[in-house]
């Protein structure tokens, strides 16, 4: 330990200091824009009455970094204690999955006026189409259990979009852009749109989209099964 190793903060209250419990957006996102092809990144982000980010970068060592309202506060190379601060690192990422999803629950509760059996027999066929499709993804996903060279590349947005004030929940994984809009009537709209061979956010026509209003829960719960298994293959090995 140098003489100016004395004087710094000790990593861990940084972490200790970043809670997304009161957020109302947040952002965990896994190696988006990645500027080199070998280098690999993990990204949390929390909106309170400012911005705070933590990012774990992996190129020639590793290194993590801090920030608060896209002011670099910290910057440091992981050498020593590596295990602990990856564990720091990763519960960060599980917490502000956890709170992102949870921020709707009140919503998925509240009933909506109208609903017809018409509206179950739509949404019961919708609720297959995403097993379906999700079934898909979860194989893709299961791949990455034993190939260390292939290379997650997803996010999960949740909350209010700060730039329209939209509850909103977007999750990103491989070629499929998963909108949830949790409308003023209660009522939940799914899009979701097929960037295949396009680029994130290229497809401009949904490939699917459906209005939810008594199936909120069960719909839901897809998704949250879906994020779960992004957050455990996620994590910072």
């Amino acid at each position: 330990m140098s003489f100016f190793d004395l004087f710094r903060r000790n990593i861990r209250s940084y972490f200790l200091e970043f809670s997304p419990q009161k957020s109302n957006w947040m952002i965990v996102s896994w190696n988006f824009n990645l500027t080199q092809s070998q280098a690999r990144q993990w990204s949390v982000e929390i909106h309170q009455l400012g911005t705070q980010n933590i990012q774990w970068n992996k190129i020639d060592g590793e290194e993590v970094l801090f920030s608060e309202n896209q002011k670099l506060k910290c910057k440091r190379r992981i050498a020593e204690n590596r295990d602990e601060i990856r564990d720091l690192m990763n519960l960060s990422l599980h917490s502000t999955l956890k709170y992102g999803l949870e921020y709707h629950h009140e919503f998925l509760l509240a009933p909506v006026s109208g609903a017809t059996a018409a509206d179950y027999q739509n949404e019961s066929k919708a609720l297959l189409w995403l097993q379906a499709s999700f079934g898909t993804l979860y194989r893709a996903l299961d791949q990455f259990k034993d190939r260390p060279d292939l290379i997650l590349t997803a996010a999960v947005f949740s909350g209010l979009e700060p730039e329209s004030g939209n509850q909103v929940l977007r999750v990103i994984v491989f070629n499929l852009d998963i909108f949830f809009y949790f409308l003023k009537d209660q009522s939940l709209q799914i899009a979701v749109f097929d960037d295949k061979d396009l680029g994130h956010g290229g497809a401009k026509t949904p490939s699917f989209q459906q209005i939810i209003k008594v199936t909120k829960p069960q719909i839901y719960d897809e998704i949250v099964k879906l994020v779960h298994r992004m957050a455990t293959l996620g994590e910072v090995p």
